[in-house]
């Protein structure tokens, strides 16, 4: 594409549309490792630059604001202990970049030992985060009982590691969640936007 293309004849809100659905993410855009540590933080991760940004200087200049400040981490269970953490990303994932950032946790039970404190430290990488979105439906569980005693602890640290993100103006959750999320989240966050219905569509999942 050339930069005198009819395409930039269009209005800049309909490339801005256009865009956003060229860039959407595909199970395939995911990579996922055991080492998440080694393969994101020691290392530079990145992925190919769309075609659509590389045919021309002004579509490169227009797509970079979403290219390189958004990701998507995804945390995944195979069997009871392997744990897989991916992130879809276009270009290289610099964590200091992000603007926006997709929590995505295809997970019924939390296994909050299994993630949340690698979170906790993509968090202290990303100081300048604006919007986070949180795409997950827990299981409900009691506050009795040990494991309703934990959970309870896990959630709190959760919380307390989304208020390190002093930028942050905008939590959107997709997913049945609590009252009791929200109302917490409004205790931290300007905004709070809830969707009960998932972002996120699993292989298998009806479409």
């Amino acid at each position: 594409m050339q930069a005198d293309s009819p395409f930039f004849s269009l209005p800049s809100e309909v490339r801005d549309r256009i865009y956003d659905f060229y860039l959407t993410y595909d199970h395939s855009d995911f990579g996922d490792t055991l080492r998440p540590y080694l393969l994101y933080f020691d290392n530079a991760y990145s992925r190919a630059l769309p075609a659509l940004m590389r045919s021309c200087k002004r579509a490169y200049r227009e797509m970079w604001p979403t290219v390189h400040d958004q990701a998507v981490m995804r945390v995944e269970m195979r069997g009871r202990v392997e744990r897989r953490i991916g992130f879809a990303v276009h270009g290289t994932l610099r964590f200091d970049r992000l603007r926006k950032l997709w929590l995505l946790i295809p997970l019924e039970y939390p296994n909050w030992n299994r993630w949340l404190y690698f979170f906790g430290d993509v968090v202290r990488r990303t100081p300048d985060l604006r919007v986070l979105v949180i795409d997950w439906s827990p299981r409900r569980t009691k506050e009795i009982g040990w494991a309703g005693r934990v959970n309870v602890k896990k959630e709190e640290e959760f919380f307390q590691i989304i208020e390190r993100l002093k930028e942050l103006h905008t939590v959107t959750i997709h997913g049945d969640v609590s009252a009791k999320w929200i109302d917490r989240l409004k205790k931290t966050v300007a905004r709070v936007v809830h969707y009960r219905s998932r972002w996120w569509r699993e292989p298998g999942m009806d479409p």
